[in-house]
């Protein structure tokens, strides 16, 4: 297993590995769905099929290639100070609210370039960072504060060529100045480390100009070469016109450059042409030095970073919630499959394989992209899947339908994905297009959603789409697969629900008020800590035992403003410290009652000599800091215009897809459904956290989704009905009624199970994407139908003509 697992390392860190692997499976994935031939179809998906899924085990085969994040295996903290800058005289400058600020910005790109890791970070005091990563090893934790020291202060510094004449005494002129025995206006001496032609490690002395013709502010792109170990450097504007007038007059082929980073010289090349916005850094020992060097100078420190304390912390989330929260993903997962295998039969099984596969990808890709399993992370995994369930019920839904028409099961199955397809590639490339604006706008936090959201999206196309298309294809083929029988959950219908659409109108207004109102009423008590910031209470226990765990249940059962969150740190100088994130206005009630309630923490000591008597001295020592927001002012402004642009991008997508009717019944939709979910969740007394935002996009997607679904069946019925468009508006919602009720049921029952026996870590999460579910799938029906028909007729226009007219367009036929 050893040997299995150091190959397949061996494999994906290889790039050439990874770059041809991926390429043929591109390939074969466009080759695909190119060829017309069924049989065809059937091997190069056999092929696909084979491939993914060993990529995807050689993907996650390696030890600790699926990381944990902090809430599920703990992880290091850092305490970081921030130093002031100085002067050119050497003067420290006063720091600013700004230097921490800019020093927050930095840490996180360095650290968390991708948004793949589950972080922590936050202002503590007036010059602190607090820095959480997960499950570090004493190697990555070594390598962290070593990128967190790194100023990356780069300068570049004309060399005063004077400095290698030698001396009386035989040293340089510059050993000289380095030496404080002779004095160069306007020049310092610098140590300069090198090898020779011969690869032997080399130092000398060299005179830099005082005067830096450039920094690091004037860099506009760094990215390292792949050969060579060198950084590829693009200059803005004003450093390429910088550039040009230091090297202009300079005398190519002599004169020289020194690229000096944190005061320490790197290379000080010969010119040898007139340089201007491009230029390269050399001198790196490895490719992960040059990759290391090119983010830190992409993300520059103003102020110097020094690591004041660090510790190994503990889950935030006992091993309680944990399981809990496992089992009830398995329990949540199980009911699904009995519900796909009930309802479709054989075909669930072919379903049931469809999702496996589904899995397998997306837990490969977390193992590629190095993503942290976070408990809420887990839970949207579980949820995508069981979202993934409305792909396999598009097409088995189409299945039915041709079945019932009498075709044979042969000529069925390839018609079936041929209708669902539509459906199912409008509802996933919506939420791609949002996926990309999140990762384009976005932080970290909002950009490794879109990350996971992608990986979700193509797993579950791929899975739906091809993986049990194959195997239905092998089973005709093979003869093994002659009749497939389904349960009918809701026969024929013929509700008019666009009847109901006037109270369902009435209904949403005034929900949509009580959540403006109760927004209004609760202010800044609606945000959690994440948003508000607060206040850092730290009990040192040393070496008396406290169990984080214990603390958290105590303070779930006070009524607090605001939820308190604590966790445990071990330090080898400290020993066991008992951290707590709380409410400002929380503190005294939190001190008090655990003070109360652990007879450890409530121990005092004898008053010192001459020590007033109320002056009382605690055996467990109690520091306390302000943190700030760890999700700030900033964040909340990104995410919503993240989230505007994403719905414009949704609106005009299925405006040039289907109509601009349509895309105005999506948008309102969307804003329905976020707005009422997050108005019931403040009504019950719930604060808005990070946990949340995740949250929150889910609903977003899934009210996409379920939309999209229903509009696509009523732009196929007003394509090809005679009847009113008020009436087929109305057979295309009964006609979907079946896949609306089972999706949404089979993935509210996994959810549902997840609030109630998920433990109080995902409580939150989950109550409030199942309320987006209920009141998503309510919108679907009830309220963005009805708009498509009150704008068309508004506007005087013929719908169906519209849509007539679209379909004809995209066939390529000229009208």
């Amino acid at each position: 297993m050893l040997h299995s697992s150091l190959l397949a390392a061996s494999i994906l860190q290889n790039p050439m590995t990874l770059f041809l692997s991926g390429l043929a499976l591109l390939f074969l994935f466009f080759w695909y769905f190119a060829t017309d031939l069924e049989r065809r179809k059937r091997n190069i998906g056999t092929f696909l099929l084979i491939g993914i899924c060993g990529f995807s085990v050689l993907a996650i085969l390696p030890e600790k290639a699926l990381k944990g994040g902090i809430d599920l295996v703990g992880g290091s903290s850092f305490t970081l100070v921030v130093e002031p800058k100085v002067d050119d005289s050497g003067h420290p400058l006063p720091l600013s609210p700004d230097d921490v600020k800019q020093a927050i910005r930095t840490i996180e790109k360095r650290v968390n370039e991708y948004g793949n890791i589950d972080m922590l970070i936050a202002q503590q005091g007036a010059d602190k960072i607090l820095l959480q990563m997960p499950g570090m090893s004493p190697e990555e934790s070594a390598k962290i504060e070593e990128l967190l020291k790194k100023v990356a202060k780069l300068e570049l510094r004309e060399v005063n060529l004077d400095g290698y004449r030698p001396g009386p005494d035989g040293r340089t002129l510059a050993a000289r100045v380095a030496d404080n025995a002779e004095i160069v206006p306007g020049y310092s001496a610098y140590e300069y480390k090198f090898k020779d032609d011969e690869g032997n490690d080399r130092s000398e002395f060299i005179l830099l100009s005082k005067r830096v013709a450039l920094t690091g502010k004037d860099v506009q792109q760094a990215w390292p070469q792949p050969l060579g170990n060198k950084v590829s450097i693009t200059l803005n504007n004003a450093g390429a016109d910088k550039m040009l007038n230091l090297t202009k007059d300079m005398t190519l082929g002599r004169d020289r450059i020194a690229v000096v980073l944190d005061g320490e010289v790197l290379t000080a090349p010969v010119v040898q042409a007139v340089l201007s916005k491009n230029f390269e850094i050399s001198g790196q020992e490895n490719a992960e030095e040059a990759r290391a060097l090119a983010n830190a100078m992409l993300n520059p420190l103003e102020n110097p970073l020094k690591i004041d304390q660090k510790s190994a912390i503990s889950p935030t989330a006992g091993k309680d919630t944990v399981r809990q929260g496992i089992w009830a993903g398995i329990v949540g997962l199980s009911i699904t499959a009995a519900f796909v295998l009930l309802f479709y039969r054989l075909a669930g099984f072919v379903a049931l394989f469809g999702l496996a596969v589904n899995g397998l990808i997306l837990f490969g890709a977390m193992a590629v992209f190095g993503f942290t399993f976070t408990l809420a992370g887990i839970a949207g995994m579980i949820l995508s899947i069981g979202m993934a369930v409305d792909a396999n019920v598009l097409i088995y839904e189409r299945l039915r339908e041709e079945i019932a028409a009498g075709k044979s099961l042969k000529t069925a199955i390839p018609l079936a994905y041929e209708k669902a397809f539509s459906a199912i590639f409008d509802a996933n490339l919506t939420s791609l297009i949002t996926a990309v604006v999140l990762f384009w706008l976005g932080n970290n936090t909002l950009q490794g959603f879109a990350i996971t959201l992608t990986i979700g999206i193509i797993a579950s196309m791929f899975s739906a789409i091809l993986v049990t298309r194959v195997l239905f294809r092998w089973s005709t083929d093979l003869s093994l697969l002659r009749k497939l029988s389904f349960l009918n959950l809701i026969g024929k219908t013929t509700i008019d629900f666009l009847a109901k659409a006037k109270p369902s109108f009435i209904v949403s207004g005034i929900l949509i008020a009580a959540t403006l109102v109760t927004a209004a009423v609760r202010g800044e008590k609606a945000l959690g800590i994440d948003f508000t910031g607060g206040t850092l209470l730290s009990f040192n226990a040393g070496e008396r035992q406290i169990s984080a765990q214990d603390v958290q249940q105590r303070l779930d059962a006070l009524s607090l403003s605001k939820l308190a969150i604590a966790q445990e740190e071990r330090s080898p100088i400290t020993g066991l410290n008992i951290s707590i994130r709380c409410a400002t206005e929380d503190r005294d009630t939190i001190v008090n009652h655990l003070r109360e309630a652990i007879p450890v923490m409530g121990e005092t000591l004898p008053p010192e000599e001459g020590s007033p008597a109320d002056n009382v001295r605690y055996v467990v020592p109690l520091n306390e800091d302000t943190i700030s927001a760890t999700l700030g002012q900033e964040f909340f402004v990104n995410s919503l215009i993240a989230l505007a642009l994403g719905m414009l991008g949704i609106l005009v997508y299925i405006t040039v897809r289907f109509e601009f009717s349509f895309a105005l019944g999506c948008f309102i939709s969307l804003v329905h459904d976020v707005a009422i979910t997050v108005g019931i969740i403040l009504m019950l007394g719930g604060e808005m956290t990070i946990f949340h935002v995740g949250a929150i996009l889910t609903v977003a997607g899934y009210s996409v989704n379920d939309t999209i679904v229903i509009f696509d069946r009523i732009r196929e019925t007003l394509s090809t009905g005679e009847r009113s468009v008020r009436e087929l508006i109305n057979e295309a919602i009964n006609a979907t009624l079946s896949r609306t009720i089972l999706t949404s049921l089979t993935t509210i029952i996994t959810v549902t199970i997840l609030t109630i026996f998920g433990g109080a870590a995902l409580r939150d999460f989950c109550a409030m994407i199942l309320v987006g579910l209920l009141v998503g799938t309510y919108s679907s029906i009830f309220i963005a139908s009805p708009i498509v028909l009150w704008w068309s007729q508004r506007k005087g226009g013929n719908l169906r003509n519209e849509v007539f007219q679209t379909t004809l367009q995209e066939s390529g036929i000229q009208t």
